[in-house]
């Protein structure tokens, strides 16, 4: 058998690449190279663009005088605080998570300059709330339950959001979106289409990030710590019933 012969026998069963239905034909390399520069700068264009559409809600879901409550300094969360201090007078309660915690969750994040990629250091998103003329009122995590009667809704930004509905955001978000269950408060999740993953959550443990239990604990190496396991999670798992909605920079999934 010569060597065109072998080149030209297919396999049974299994059809040419080039006539796949669905798949784009590309005449040569250059033609792939700039479908593949194509998709990767829309991509770029809507990292962007989200962090501007998103807060084009926000006159919708931020009403005069209300209260509302946050746990993660991102651009997005300020964007949106922002763009509804245009026309409204309302509160922000900042929950607070320590330092170590949010340089744990994001690796990157200087504490000289105190931004990292979306997200922001908790001084900045105060004082740029601040001077917008919004209320900030900064209280530790211990005092969510308490406050919660009082909070209006919650705006929570998210790392992932699931195929089932569920998210994983920045540890501490379940606690809070229980807590707001429980006092019938919304929680409206902000998330740009980029965030969206068709992974199930079969595994809920699975879904979240521990970092080094010893950055938090002051017992390491002692003997409590041979029969008292410390955790350090970076991240929470929240079920999709304790989320109220959904805002992208596209549409408003229910």
């Amino acid at each position: 058998m010569s060597s065109s012969e072998t080149a030209d026998t297919k396999s049974p069963g299994y059809p040419s690449a080039s006539k796949v239905p669905g798949q784009p034909v590309f005449q040569d390399a250059q033609e792939l190279r700039a479908e593949v520069v194509e998709g990767i700068q829309e991509i770029i264009d809507e990292l962007g663009q989200a962090d501007d559409q998103i807060p084009g809600y926000a006159l919708d879901h931020i009403h005069a005088s209300e209260v509302v409550l946050t746990h993660t300094p991102s651009m997005t969360v300020q964007n949106f605080f922002l763009r509804a201090a245009t026309k409204r007078k309302f509160t922000v309660i900042h929950v607070e998570t320590s330092r170590l915690e949010q340089q744990l969750t994001y690796p990157g994040l200087s504490p000289d300059t105190g931004h990292y990629g979306d997200e922001t250091s908790p001084v900045r998103f105060h004082q740029a709330l601040t001077v917008a003329g919004i209320a900030v009122i900064v209280v530790p995590f211990s005092a969510v339950f308490a406050l919660m009667s009082r909070v209006s809704r919650v705006i929570v930004d998210t790392h992932v959001v699931l195929a089932d509905g569920g998210l994983v955001a920045m540890a501490g978000a379940k606690a809070i979106a229980l807590a707001a269950r429980m006092h019938r408060t919304p929680v409206v999740v902000l998330s740009g289409i980029y965030k969206l993953s068709p992974v199930y959550a079969f595994d809920t443990e699975g879904q979240v990030e521990f970092g080094d239990p010893t950055q938090l604990s002051a017992l390491a190496g002692g003997s409590l710590t041979k029969e008292n396991g410390v955790e350090n999670p970076l991240y929470d798992f929240v079920p999709p019933d304790l989320v109220n909605l959904y805002l992208t920079n596209l549409s408003v999934p229910t």
